[in-house]
């Protein structure tokens, strides 16, 4: 008689518990037959309301201490890249753990496709062990899914596939705009709500984050070889782009507009809180350009519009809201960037590259 090899229990196990869990919240489960298992164990199709939805997610499920790692899980990507990054339909990763008795969750798509724009091969999907499912958070878990899967509907299709192309995620409210050059370059315009500054993204700059306002777009006329030359941040423009750009300007200046109860420079000491060194995440930038100065962190006051580098040496311009001496470390300067509750704590001399003032 054949013999049940032991590999199959766990794995057998993971299933039914998952499975269990969807359907005792009405979710509905289609497991895939293990012959056609090419790096997806189940297919759910939501239901809200007892009512099914068009929002379906595809899961690679494993279960035994052979996933564990140190910082959580881990389940191999193999040759399943291609297919769980490119898919019509997002795949998640559960894994079982035997001891405790608890399933764990990662969007494998979203790992997928953050490490592709980032330019690294991704092995493995990593799974923290925090991201449980359960009784209780599976309604949390639901909803991240469903918002994933509906990235790709309406208009928020273009606003995800520009994003995927630039390397950015816009916000829900943000404003983003599309212009291709005649040379077949993307521009993307972006703008977030409250925020005195836009940014542009190009494809000729390799998407490095630009820093724009209204006022940088200027249309030189000194060059007499090349006539009217518009730039903007230092970035030269044909006439068709900073048309364009005039046209996102005007149709977003309302958007610019500082938020309700988040004047610049507004000192509300009691809500602004204080900022450590710990919690900084990249550091200021000191790349200089003809339109930009290095100055120290004591130089700075609000509406000076300075240049970070994210932990990826990405470049974004920010806005300088507040500054005030901090209370907790004596002789260290807190800033305030963005009109938002989001700030550093910097030491009096640290440089900042800053746009140049006007005069």
């Amino acid at each position: 008689m054949p013999k049940v090899p032991a590999s199959r229990r766990p794995g057998r196990s993971a299933i039914n518990a998952l499975r269990t869990l969807l359907e005792q919240h009405d979710h509905i489960v289609q497991e895939i037959d293990g012959q056609n298992d090419f790096g997806e164990d189940l297919h759910v199709t939501f239901t809200e309301d007892g009512r099914v939805t068009g929002d379906m997610i595809k899961i690679q499920v494993k279960g035994g201490r052979s996933w564990r790692r140190t910082d959580g899980y881990g389940v191999p990507v193999s040759h399943h890249a291609d297919t769980w990054t490119d898919g019509n339909v997002p795949v998640f990763c559960v894994v079982h753990d035997p001891e405790s008795s608890t399933l764990h969750w990662a969007n494998a798509t979203k790992q997928l496709l953050l490490a592709r724009r980032e330019r690294r091969v991704l092995t493995t999907i990593q799974i923290n062990a925090a991201d449980r499912l359960d009784d209780v958070s599976l309604a949390d878990f639901v909803s991240q899914a469903r918002r994933y899967t509906n990235r790709y509907r309406g208009n928020q299709a273009l606003r995800t596939r520009l994003g995927e192309m630039a390397g950015v995620e816009f916000g829900g409210t943000d404003i983003v705009m599309h212009f291709v050059n005649r040379w077949g370059e993307d521009l993307i315009f972006w703008q977030r709500r409250g925020e005195g500054y836009s940014t542009l993204l190009h494809s000729d700059l390799d998407w490095q984050p630009q820093c724009i306002w209204p006022e940088a777009l200027q249309f030189n006329t000194t060059l007499r070889t090349l006539g009217s030359t518009p730039t903007i941040a230092n970035v030269i423009l044909d006439t068709a782009e900073a048309f364009w750009l005039v046209a996102c300007f005007e149709a977003t200046g309302w958007a610019r507009e500082p938020l309700p109860g988040r004047d610049i420079g507004a000192r509300d000491t009691a809500d602004r809180g204080e900022y450590g060194f710990s919690a900084r995440i990249g550091s200021p930038s000191n790349r200089l350009t003809s339109q930009r100065e290095l100055v120290a962190a004591k130089e700075l006051i609000a509406g000076d519009r300075i240049y970070w580098l994210s932990r990826h040496w990405n470049e974004r311009g920010r806005l300088v809201s507040e500054v005030w001496d901090s209370v907790d470390t004596p002789g260290a300067i807190c800033v305030r960037f963005d009109q938002l509750l989001l700030g550093d704590t910097f030491w009096p001399d640290e440089p900042f590259a800053r746009s140049k003032r006007r005069l």
